[in-house]
């Protein structure tokens, strides 16, 4: 065997060369496109948590707050409704909130609260009913 076929023979061509790196970077870029779908979808799942725990937060602090409330059955519930609303309103929740309504049954007693607030562009309502609920005279 001459020295010259050995040379020959133990080398890449180019044509291998460019092939293994187009392979190379086809394979990459896959990778990279593969990763950006994977940090979109987690940020996506992360946002939607927030949201949730938010919800579940506002809604709780909502309820806690209207089963605070004991409006006793001879007081005129008014003054104690628009604290209960005064206080949501100044509280860390506040700023989510978008209407509160008084819920009141056929005779116009109060019964509890209905609250409309937004989260991350998310609607959300909540309804909580007063734990005491005041005695009425039926007789009227």
């Amino acid at each position: 065997m001459k020295q010259n076929d050995f040379n020959r023979d133990a080398g890449f061509t180019l044509m291998e060369i460019l092939l293994s790196v187009a392979v190379i970077l086809i394979l990459g870029s896959l990778l990279v496109v593969a990763a950006n779908t994977a940090m979109k979808g987690a940020s996506q799942s992360f946002k939607a948590v927030n949201t949730t725990a938010a919800i579940t937060r506002i809604d709780r602090h909502i309820r806690e707050s209207v089963n605070n409330v004991h409006i006793p059955y001879w007081a005129n519930p008014a003054p104690y409704i628009e604290e209960l609303i005064s206080v949501l309103y100044r509280s860390d929740i506040g700023s989510y909130i978008k209407s509160i309504r008084i819920i009141s049954d056929n005779r116009r007693i109060p019964r509890g609260i209905e609250a409309v607030y937004t989260v991350n562009n998310h609607e959300t309502r909540t309804v909580a009913l007063f734990s005491s609920i005041m005695i009425v005279d039926t007789a009227q």
